[in-house]
């Protein structure tokens, strides 16, 4: 088996050096956790040494699952998900704006430097600077969990029991690493214990199946341990709320499962023929052929996880909502992705406790409207009544003759901000109604907001970062009063993974199934009734549409999930398609536009609007230069380039195709 060359761990694992204590009691963790203190020389024995200090170790590897919103993974504060077609940049100095909009980015110029594409192969620094964290690469966590393998037996203080928790906790966050590799660059170098001395290994870059086996044998290793519990007990919880289980293995080989059999790998010919086509040729970046069992082993992978949840008491449930109306249905939903301890999440990452409004990312780029919501994405909400949108029938008419916003998927208030008279959250309602029209006061955290960046596209971002600002806070500070998490993977996702793959091996029925599961907790009716033009129980390319909308109105904005759907499924006509922007007008009893501000002491609510379509890269900041010039376009933006200066090792790397 491959693994790859001995410096990423002799200098970073050898090293692993390193704890940092000043007495027992005081030990720091983090990304302080491996440095040597000063005066002290502490090693792998003394962290070996005792369980409290191996749990710091854990407690790191913890610290390296992903998050979108992590300052180390970040794009210097731009958000990855504004690469897809729901979601567009405004910010000034992010790299999505100064690198990808304008085709900047090169392979000598991605990694990882001032900016950084995508996702970094390497930490800046090179492999000798492993311990630095401001931009993380995969590297960093898998030296850590591959540390705590290799040595964690030999902890003095620790039974057997939870020595193989820990191993089987850390396989699972090393498996996570490689999915976040495979999704940006392919198949990956694999490393499979931490190296020590001098070892010397010539190979390198491992084939895409390679790869995922190394990956799901982990998880299946993890999944047959039996000290690792399928939930948490409830005595667990309030203690170790976001700790792994069975659960989270599974899922998260559900998820690893359905991007490899995806299009961009499960194909009869590669994504990208653009030169160098060395990967390609290694099948570094392709299986080289369609196989439909790849796609099974996707739906056998759902079907263990759904056996062993109903063998538990289906510990892990939707969150349903306390109320059959608009405002159970988004509470329901927002706590499914947002709130802490609920039976929903298999895999969550905790950044922080609360999310503070001048936090970089996502609520302080909000600002600035770095992640602002297009037009393309509110359009992909049904109505209430299930049918697909068709509301650009009333675009443009003064007024329209129907609130396009009004009786909505109810999942399109909570992800973005629309002309809507009643929003009761927060600081939004009677007292505050939302005044999205061109002239109109939109105010927010306290304060007033013109149309300006924070509503760039007509439609302010609402998911995660909800109205930045509490009625206890005086629209400042905390948010709210409930810890946030980052859901890595939960239940919704696994019903539309599951439904997705059942399409892919012609069991479009039982699809259906599982994607009306999702829908009906925001009381959406069966997606085939409401829509029996699109013929779902037999048209296989209709339904995969659909599973693929799907995905964008439950999990948009939640780890880039719309961005890889694109990716993997080759979506290239919507990388390549203008996005839009919606400007708000209120009309007059007359017809004409309003261009004052409203005067509610003086008048009614205004309800008459038009709704005026536009290309957001006629008036944007940030214009992509495919959208101005589609012959721009490449295929090679569907992976990420890997850094030249690896590949001139010659340790076995090889170059994505076309990056030169």
């Amino acid at each position: 088996m491959k693994k790859i060359y001995s410096i990423i761990l002799c200098a970073s694992l050898a090293a692993c050096q390193l704890l940092t204590i000043s007495c027992v009691d005081d030990v720091k963790f983090g990304d302080n956790f491996l440095d040597k203190a000063k005066g002290e020389d502490v090693n792998e024995d003394l962290i070996f040494s005792k369980k409290v200090y191996t749990e710091y170790l854990l407690w790191q590897c913890y610290e390296g699952l992903y998050c979108p919103f992590k300052s180390c993974y970040s794009l210097n504060a731009g958000v990855m998900e504004s690469l897809s077609d729901i979601m567009h940049s405004e910010l000034g100095w992010d790299d999505i704006g100064r690198m990808f909009y304008t085709g900047n980015l090169t392979a000598a110029n991605a990694n990882p430097g001032w900016c950084q594409s995508r996702f970094a192969f390497i930490s800046q620094g090179g492999i000798q600077n492993m311990s630095n964290t401001s931009k993380r690469s995969i590297w960093n966590c898998v030296r850590d969990c591959e540390l705590l393998i290799d040595n964690v037996d030999r902890v003095p203080d620790m039974t057997d029991a939870e020595k193989a928790r820990f191993k089987a906790e850390a396989r699972i966050i090393l498996a996570s690493k490689y999915l976040d590799g495979i999704r940006h660059f392919g198949g990956l170098p694999i490393v499979d214990h931490a190296f020590k001395g001098d070892d010397q290994i010539e190979e390198g870059r491992s084939t895409i199946e390679e790869t995922v086996n190394f990956a799901v044998g982990l998880l299946d290793e993890a999944i047959a341990e039996p000290n690792l519990p399928w939930n948490l007990p409830d005595n667990e919880i309030s203690t170790w709320e976001g700790r792994v289980t069975k659960a989270s293995a599974i899922a998260l080989k559900a998820k690893l499962l359905n991007y490899a059999a995806s299009p961009i790998f499960n194909s009869d010919k590669p994504y990208c023929t653009e030169e160098p086509q060395d990967a390609v040729e290694a099948r570094h970046v392709w299986y080289g052929n369609y196989d439909v069992s790849r796609w099974q082993a996707v739906v056998n992978a759902c079907e263990q996880f759904f056996t062993m949840n109903s063998q538990n008491g289906n510990y892990y449930q939707l969150i349903q909502p306390t109320s059959n109306d608009e405002e159970g249905y988004r509470m329901a939903f927002r706590k499914a992705y947002r709130s802490r301890n609920n039976r929903e999440t298999l895999l969550s990452v905790h950044d922080r406790v609360y999310m503070l409004e001048w936090d970089q990312c996502p609520a302080n780029v909000w600002h600035s409207g770095a992640i602002a919501a297009t037009l393309d994405w509110m359009e992909m909400f049904p109505w209430a009544d299930g049918k697909n949108f068709d509301g650009q029938q009333y675009y443009n008419q003064k007024p329209a003759q129907k609130d396009i916003f009004l009786g909505r998927d109810p999942r399109l208030y909570e992800s973005m901000l629309v002309q809507k008279q009643d929003y009761k959250w927060q600081i939004y309602g009677q007292g505050n109604p939302v005044q999205l029209w061109e002239g109109g006061e939109f105010a927010i955290s306290g304060g007033t907001w013109a149309a300006g960046t924070c509503r760039p596209h007509g439609f302010p971002t609402y998911k995660y970062v909800l109205d930045l600002g509490s009625d206890d806070q005086g629209g400042q500070g905390i948010i709210d009063d409930e810890p946030i998490q980052y859901s890595y993977i939960r239940l919704a996702e696994i019903y539309l993974i599951y439904a997705e793959a059942l399409a892919e091996t012609g069991q479009q029925a039982k699809a259906l199934e599982q994607l009306n599961i999702v829908r009906a907790r925001v009381g959406l009716p069966k997606i085939e009734t409401a829509n029996p033009s699109l013929s779902l129980s037999s048209n296989k390319d209709n339904l995969i549409k659909e599973i693929m909308r799907e995905r964008a109105c439950e999990l948009g904005f939640e780890f880039e999930s719309r961005f890889h759907d694109m990716n993997r499924r080759l979506m290239f006509n919507d990388f390549k398609k203008p996005l839009r922007g919606m400007r708000i007008y209120w009309i007059d009893a007359d017809g004409n536009r309003v261009e004052r501000k409203w005067n509610p002491d003086t008048e009614a609510f205004p309800t008459r609007f038009e709704y005026e379509p536009y290309e957001i890269s006629e008036k944007s900041g940030n214009p992509r230069f495919v959208w101005k010039h589609p012959e721009n376009w490449s295929n090679k933006w569907i992976l990420a380039p890997l850094p030249p200066d690896e590949i001139n090792k010659n340790y076995g790397l090889t170059q994505n195709p076309g990056w030169n």
